[in-house]
């Protein structure tokens, strides 16, 4: 018998021991632009989440490894674990879910209805507290733009982010749209950069990230909305601005980008919020304490019921008095920040799909 236990224990930590041995990655190794960020979105709404991201950079390839983690438990569905890679010269986008250990193999302008089917499933499943944006043909509003301003301003603040030392520029966009009865909504998209004096490496991504999306845009022609509705040096504006590429006068081509060209050095972190406030076709409010009474309940109970609506139509005086500051609850949220920008060796399986994963779709 205790031989017998003692095969078997001998036996059970050979398999849990050849179970722990890392798997070698024998594919070859090449060199490759390497950014690593965190994110985190939030705002009235969007659902708060956070979220990391890798990006693997090649002249002719690229994968974007991303993973992020919802707050509320009604959202833990939404977690993902996701690589795109994107393949310039196949044409190539593969979506990969490590979730799933699944992928889609699309063109490389993207794959069709995935987004439609998050957001539609998002909308389903959100929290209560998050309000839910109308456009304003769904609203029946009839709308003009009133305002259309955008600046950009060097405050000369300075922190040190990732090691570097950054300095501060903000952007601000202003829309106002004025309805039939002179009243307005306004908006505010405020951006804040923080940019460093661009490393080697950074200068070394710069210059591969553009050669990337160049063969990027070569291939997708016209596929891409943005580049249908913005053309190539507007969609290479639009990377200059997120710092992906670096500023060329090609990206100069209106009033907007020449304003964002004045913002210098690469960006190590990005902030993005949109505050709103909405005056324009307001839906009226009924007072609850002006609501019929059931009597059928009683004396008491009715008397309770119309005390209890005095109090929440206070309370909503209350809410309006708060929501009339509309510059500090953003609609959405989004913060962007690059922990390290480097050059390194790395595998060939970085822009492949895991050889036991599952084909979902072949579009």
């Amino acid at each position: 018998m205790t031989l017998t236990r003692t095969i078997t224990t001998l036996a059970l930590s050979s398999a849990l021991a050849a179970c722990s041995t890392p798997q070698i990655d024998n594919t070859p190794k090449h060199l490759t632009s390497v950014v690593k960020a965190k994110s985190t979105i939030n705002g009235l709404y969007f659902p708060d989440n956070k979220g990391t991201q890798t990006v693997y950079t090649r002249e002719n390839m690229r994968a974007i490894d991303q993973s992020a983690e919802f707050d509320s438990f009604y959202m833990r569905w939404a977690n993902y674990d996701k690589t795109h890679i994107f393949r310039m010269k196949d044409n190539l986008l593969l979506e990969i879910d490590h979730n799933k250990e699944s992928y889609r193999e699309c063109p490389l302008n993207g794959c069709t209805d995935a987004f439609a089917k998050l957001m539609e499933k998002s909308q389903a499943t959100s929290d209560d507290e998050e309000e839910e944006y109308e456009t304003y043909e769904e609203k029946g509003c009839n709308v003009t733009l009133d305002k259309n301003d955008f600046d950009v301003i060097a405050t000369n603040k300075t922190r040190t982010i990732s090691g570097l030392q950054a300095k501060e520029y903000k952007a601000t966009w202003t829309t106002e749209f004025k309805d039939t009865q002179g009243r307005v909504d306004q908006n505010l998209v405020q951006f804040v950069f923080w940019t460093t004096t661009p490393t080697a490496e950074m200068q070394s991504a710069w210059k591969v990230h553009q050669k990337a999306t160049d063969q990027y845009l070569d291939t997708v022609g016209d596929n891409n909305p943005l580049v249908r509705v913005l053309g190539k040096d507007g969609y290479k504006a639009i990377s200059a601005f997120s710092g992906d590429v670096e500023k060329t006068d090609t990206t100069q081509f209106n009033n907007i980008t020449q304003k964002i060209a004045t913002i210098q050095g690469y960006p190590l972190s990005i902030k993005l919020e949109w505050f709103q406030k909405n005056e324009a076709c307001p839906a009226p409010k009924k007072k609850r304490a002006n609501e019929e009474i059931d009597l059928s309940k009683g004396i008491g109970s009715a008397a309770s019921t119309f005390f209890g609506n005095i109090i929440k139509d206070g309370a909503d005086k209350v809410v309006d008095s708060v929501a009339d500051d509309w510059k500090k609850e953003a609609r959405v949220r989004y913060i962007y920040e690059v922990t390290s920008v480097s050059e390194e060796m790395i595998n060939d399986s970085a822009f492949e799909v895991p050889k036991d994963y599952t084909l979902e779709d072949r579009q």
